[in-house]
C-alpha cells in the first residue's frame, strides 16, 4: 500500500480507516452509515427540488426576482442530490469494498469532493444573495428584475468554478488552506445573511410602530393586513437562517478542529461525517421549508398535481 499521507489528503471525503488501528472496524461502519444516510437523502432532494422548479417555471403564479433566485437555489440543490451525493456514496462504497485507497478511488474521490465544494459554495452564495434581495425589497431599494435575476444566478454559478479547479490541481500541502478558504467563505456569507435579516427585522419593527401610531385612521385595516404579511415573511427568513445554521455551522466547527489537530481520532471523523450529512440534508429539507412557509409555492404545487391528475 502507498504512503498514507499521500493516500489520505485532508480534502478527501474518506476516513483513513487503516490508520486508526483498533478503531478500523468502527471506521468502516461509520463510512457505511454515512453513505447509507446520504443515499436515502439523494432521491428526496431530487424529487423535492424538481417539484419546486416545475412550480416556479410552470407560471402558476406571477414570478418575482426572488422566485428566480429561489429557482437557482432549487436547481443547485437538485444537482447536489443528482450528482454530488451519488458520487459521494459511490466512492465510499468502493472504498469499503476494497479497503484500499488506490489511484482509481482517488480520481473518483477528487471529482466527488470538487463537485461537492462547487455546489456547497453555490448554495451558500445564493442564500446570501436571497437575503440581500429581501432586504432591498423590504426597504424599497431593490432594482432587481426577472432578467437581472436570471443573469445573477448565472454569475453565481460561475463564481465557484476557480475553487473547484484549485481543488483538482492542489496537493496535500494545500489541504488546510482549502478548508480555511471554505470556512472563511461560509462565515462571511453567514454574517452577511444575518445582517440582512436583522435589517429586515428593523424595517418590520418600524412599520409595526407606524401602524400602532395610526391605528385610528381609516387605512388601519389595510395596514394591519400588510403587517401580517411582512411578519410572516420575516418569520420565513428566520427559518431559512436557522436551517442554514443547523446544516452548515457544524461543518465549520469540525473543519476548524481538523485544521488545529495534527492527528485525528475516531471521534473527529465521526463529527466530520455527521457535518457532511447535515450539509447534504439541507438539499432535502429546503423544498419542505418552501412548501411550509410560502403560500404561492404551496398553491402552485396543488395546481401542478391537480392538473396532472
Amino acid at each position: 500500500m502507498l504512503n498514507t499521507t499521500f493516500l489520505y489528503p485532508t480534502q478527501s471525503s474518506l476516513t483513513p480507516c487503516d490508520s486508526l488501528d483498533k478503531h478500523s472496524d468502527g471506521c468502516y461502519k461509520l463510512i457505511l452509515s454515512c453513505a447509507t444516510i446520504i443515499a436515502i437523502l439523494s432521491p428526496l432532494a431530487v424529487a423535492g427540488n424538481l417539484v419546486i422548479l416545475a412550480v416556479i417555471w410552470k407560471k402558476t403564479f406571477a414570478r418575482t426576482p426572488f422566485h428566480i433566485l429561489l429557482s437557482g437555489l432549487a436547481f443547485t440543490d437538485l444537482c447536489t442530490g443528482l450528482i454530488a451525493q451519488p458520487l459521494y456514496v459511490t466512492v465510499n462504497l468502493i472504498y469499503i469494498a476494497r479497503k484500499d485507497y488506490d489511484s482509481n478511488i482517488m480520481v473518483i474521490d477528487t471529482i466527488s469532493v470538487s463537485i461537492g465544494i462547487y455546489f456547497i459554495a453555490t448554495t451558500i452564495l445564493l442564500i446570501t444573495l436571497m437575503s440581500i434581495e429581501r432586504w432591498l425589497y423590504m426597504s424599497r431599494r431593490s432594482s432587481v428584475t426577472s432578467r437581472r435575476g436570471c443573469l445573477t444566478v448565472i454569475i453565481i454559478l460561475v463564481i465557484p468554478i476557480p475553487s473547484v479547479m484549485f481543488r483538482v490541481v492542489a496537493d496535500d500541502s494545500y489541504s488546510n488552506s482549502m478548508r480555511v478558504a471554505i470556512i472563511a467563505t461560509m462565515l462571511v456569507c453567514y454574517l452577511t445573511t444575518s445582517f440582512a435579516y436583522f435589517k429586515v427585522y428593523r424595517i418590520i419593527r418600524n412599520h409595526q410602530q407606524h401602524v400602532q401610531a395610526n391605528e385610528a385612521s381609516q387605512n388601519y385595516a389595510q395596514q394591519a393586513i400588510n403587517l401580517a404579511k411582512y411578519k410572516k415573511s420575516v418569520t420565513t427568513m428566520l427559518f431559512i437562517l436557522a436551517l442554514l445554521s443547523f446544516c452548515f455551522i457544524p461543518f465549520v466547527v469540525s473543519s476548524g478542529i481538523i485544521i488545529s489537530q495534527d492527528q485525528q481520532g475516531i471521534e473527529t471523523y465521526v463529527a466530520d461525517g455527521m457535518s457532511v450529512i447535515l450539509i447534504f440534508l439541507s438539499s432535502a429539507l429546503n423544498p419542505g421549508l418552501y412548501l411550509w412557509r410560502m403560500n404561492d409555492i404551496r398553491h402552485g404545487v396543488r395546481q401542478l398535481f391537480y392538473s396532472s391528475s
